[in-house]
């Protein structure tokens, strides 16, 4: 019975890694003094003179010096975009399904319910994006190659404040 939980004790703490920052795989967009996006991608580390992100298989190291602003999350676009792409292929998806209608008075072709689903679909899955987006509490830092307020940034990544 002690062998059993010295293994369940033993298989709980193995994940844990002392004294390494953890920034929960943040996403941040990165914009330089003048205002421009030059990067985006998760947090790897954050030193006193850098931040070093992963980006689409590659890693980046932004020196202080450039960075002007630093906004966590997405931004509202890819919550309406993300939105209407599964709004409309669900939609268009179901109108393919539903098959052609049999006649009658107003009848539909698959094509033609597919069509349609695929447009109401991406309207109304782009409004819940968007409204999605309203709450999202995306977080904007202020650093302007200042060393202290990237220190504030990290601490606040780490939830250390």
């Amino acid at each position: 019975m002690n062998y059993i939980m010295y293994i369940i004790m033993f298989l709980y703490t193995f994940h844990v890694s002392a004294q390494n920052d953890v920034y929960d795989n943040t996403f941040v967009r990165i914009y330089n003094v003048e205002g421009k996006k030059t990067n985006k991608g998760k947090i790897m580390s954050i030193s006193k003179s850098s931040i070093e992100l992963y980006s689409r298989g590659n890693t980046l190291t932004i020196p202080l010096h450039t960075i002007g602003i630093i906004k966590t999350k997405r931004s509202a676009g890819n919550n309406i975009g993300k939105g209407a792409l599964i709004g409309g292929s669900s939609l268009a998806l179901i109108g393919l399904l539903s098959g052609d209608d049999k006649g009658g008075f107003i009848s539909f072709t698959a094509a033609d319910k597919t069509l349609f689903g695929l447009v109401s679909g991406s309207l109304f899955g782009g409004l819940v994006g968007g409204i999605t987006a309203i709450f999202k509490n995306s977080d904007h830092f202020i650093i302007d190659g200042n060393e202290m307020a990237l220190e504030k940034f990290r601490n606040r990544m780490l939830r250390i404040e």
